[in-house]
């Protein structure tokens, strides 16, 4: 229903951001990367959601699309609600989320608060394929800054590449970064890099 509310920061609470528009309060559930990017007086644009159950109507409110993006990821995974979705959201930024994620870190996903062992392994299970491209936005220009260096499996993937029409340096930081996100072997590497490219 909202796409974003934009309003004047009224009150900080636990987890919680009252937004004033033209002398309406409205109080936003928010993850701890938002509440810190809020300040007391000041005007703040929050992306949100909505969501309406039997029981109330709640609101979050996130201070990126890219978090807004990521929480309507989590709360389409079986078993995760807004709440756990904000307390995921509070416990590590959008692109570690995307990367533990997408290496299958339940471990680290674990440390955080509130997120047991076989949620997050349902995390890793239905977001894997849909963070691949986050997590490559967060790799890549790493990869083209870098002075890149090849092992036998990644020169062979750059090979397979190069042979389908990509350029040597195109090819050189595709795989690359597909080796940053986990990709050992030459197929693995050639199939993670068609997936970011």
């Amino acid at each position: 229903m909202f796409s974003y509310i934009c309003g004047e920061v009224t009150e900080l609470g636990n987890g919680t951001v009252t937004l004033d528009v033209n002398g309406v309060g409205y109080e936003l559930a928010v993850s701890n990367y938002t509440l810190a990017d809020c300040q007391l007086g000041h005007k703040q644009k929050l992306y949100t959601y909505m969501q309406v159950k039997e029981d109330g109507i709640s609101l979050c409110g996130f201070a990126s699309q890219q978090e807004k993006t990521m929480f309507l990821r989590l709360i389409s995974v079986s078993g995760v609600g807004c709440k756990v979705a904000l307390a995921v959201l509070s416990g590590m930024d959008t692109d570690s989320l995307s990367l533990a994620i997408m290496n299958g870190d339940t471990k680290l996903l674990t440390k955080i608060k509130g997120l047991g062992k076989k949620t997050a392994e349902r995390l890793v299970l239905e977001l894997k394929e849909k963070v691949v491209v986050d997590a490559a936005q967060l790799v890549l220009p790493i990869a083209q800054n870098a002075e890149i260096k090849l092992t036998q499996d990644m020169q062979n993937a750059v090979a397979v590449l190069c042979s389908l029409g990509k350029s040597q340096a195109d090819a050189e930081k595709l795989v690359d970064a597909a080796s940053k996100l986990g990709a050992t072997t030459a197929e693995e590497l050639v199939n993670m890099a068609f997936r970011i490219n």
